[in-house]
């Protein structure tokens, strides 16, 4: 079910927020977030929905904004039982002799009881949920932080496990967003969006969800692909993916997982237990997931694309043929010198794909070491970055950088250097004119921006 967090505070505020949840399944009133407990206020929020309507009044110390003393919020939560809303989201520590005489005063409101912990997700998940059983709920809500990928995978195991129909299960935090799209797949009970701002960190905004996500069609048979790395906050991957299955009627959905180096022998060893058959690939662990593939088809030291075959992780890497296609719209690179910054996984394609075209190829990189590493193996000169504005006097046709420098506003490219005429390159797709980039087009430079590489590959990626 998937639901519409309502926050207001105020009645027009709210009314707002329904509007625009029209492809919600229900809504949540958070009644704390209001600016009053008003029930003519609150009963004309429930009429205007004209959807499943859930209340929640909480506690600063359960996520709520609500202070008044234990007494009066009793008080208030009976005041607002008598409006009858389909759904009433207690936290566990609730009075379970008040559960009860509500439950007997209005039969037809169906109890949610909640466990929040805002710090960690425990080992005892199910130690946890059996202790909030009692026989006046009709579902079970755990709400624990993901302090990692790896929290939210545990969360969405656990899900997977129970299935019993009562169970909803939420890693919180920007780590565990991703399982919010995924949990639909195992019978989730409910997923929350916000409309206008995110109530906690991880939340996802409802017309993303069904828009982006295409969230009403994951069923059970849907199939998983993700892009791992660490930031992938910024990639708009997502976007193109999903964009591509639902044209393609695939029932497949595509997410974006941080995941950090020192994650990865516990993340594929979670990988069986759910519906995953392909994995983009972006820095820091272009390399780093070469140990963990049953086969590397290219063999250039850096991987960008997984697809699971036979229960086998088969690698490739698509980056450097995709920027080499990009820049071949300009200009065929054979016997062209081709100046490339960087030594890393993206690096690392490009440079054999360049190689392979039979490119003038020469290498820069701050550490020198990994720059002649790869240029020894490739036969082809490499110097310290400090030598490229030696190299660029000489004259040059195309120059890349295929560093992540462009992200963090920094340019390493000298731009009195810079050639008009030439071939300019960043290979980041966000942001789309990269500080470098805008120095190349300023000096006569013909531009190739890193997002035409990024969709060059992803259109080989799952096909």
């Amino acid at each position: 079910m998937l639901t519409a967090v309502i926050t207001g505070p105020d009645l027009f505020s709210a009314k707002r927020q329904i509007k625009n949840a029209k492809k919600a399944d229900a809504i949540e009133i958070r009644l704390d977030f209001l600016d009053s407990i008003d029930l003519e206020k609150i009963t004309k929020l429930q009429k205007y929905s004209n959807k499943i309507v859930i209340f929640s009044l909480r506690k600063k110390e359960n996520g709520g904004k609500y202070l008044q003393p234990e007494k009066k919020r009793y008080f208030d939560l009976a005041r607002l039982f008598s409006l009858k809303p389909n759904f009433f989201d207690l936290e566990h520590d609730t009075s379970l002799e008040f559960i009860e005489k509500m439950k007997k005063l209005y039969p037809d409101v169906k109890i949610i009881t909640s466990y929040h912990n805002f710090l960690n997700t425990p080992s005892n998940l199910n130690e946890i949920y059996e202790n909030l059983k009692n026989p006046f709920a009709d579902l079970y809500k755990i709400a624990t932080y993901a302090n990692n990928s790896i929290d939210a995978l545990r969360v969405l195991d656990f899900l997977k496990e129970k299935q019993d129909g009562k169970l909803i299960a939420i890693p919180m935090g920007v780590s565990g967003s991703f399982a919010r799209v995924l949990s639909k797949i195992f019978d989730n009970k409910i997923t929350y969006a916000f409309v206008d701002k995110r109530v906690v960190a991880g939340q996802i905004n409802i017309d993303d969800l069904t828009e982006i996500y295409n969230f009403k069609n994951i069923n059970s048979n849907t199939e998983i692909y993700a892009l791992l790395g660490y930031p992938v906050d910024q990639s708009i991957s997502h976007v193109f993916h999903n964009s591509e299955f639902l044209k393609q009627n695939k029932n497949a959905v595509y997410i974006k997982i941080n995941l950090q180096g020192h994650e990865l022998p516990i993340f594929f060893s979670f990988i069986n237990k759910f519906s995953f058959k392909g994995f983009s690939v972006t820095m820091p662990l272009k390399e780093k997931v070469i140990s963990f593939v049953d086969d590397d088809k290219h063999k250039i030291g850096a991987i960008n694309t997984i697809v699971l075959k036979d229960k086998k992780l088969i690698g490739f890497n698509l980056d450097g043929i995709a920027a080499l296609d990009a820049i071949e719209r300009k200009i065929k690179v054979k016997d062209k010198k081709v100046l490339l910054i960087g030594a890393g996984g993206v690096a690392k394609a490009i440079a054999n794909e360049a190689v392979k075209r039979q490119a003038n190829l020469i290498i820069f990189n701050r550490d020198q070491t990994r720059a002649f590493d790869l240029a020894s193996k490739l036969q082809c000169r490499a110097y310290s970055l400090d030598k490229i504005e030696d190299v660029m006097k000489e004259g040059y046709d195309v120059i890349i950088n295929a560093t992540s420098a462009g992200r963090q506003e920094i340019n390493l490219v000298p731009p009195e250097y810079l050639i008009p005429g030439t071939i300019a390159m960043d290979v980041v797709s966000k942001p789309v004119e990269t500080v470098f980039l805008k120095h190349a087009q300023d000096r006569g430079c013909l531009i190739v921006y890193g997002m035409e590489m990024f969709i060059n590959q992803a259109k080989r990626q799952f096909v």
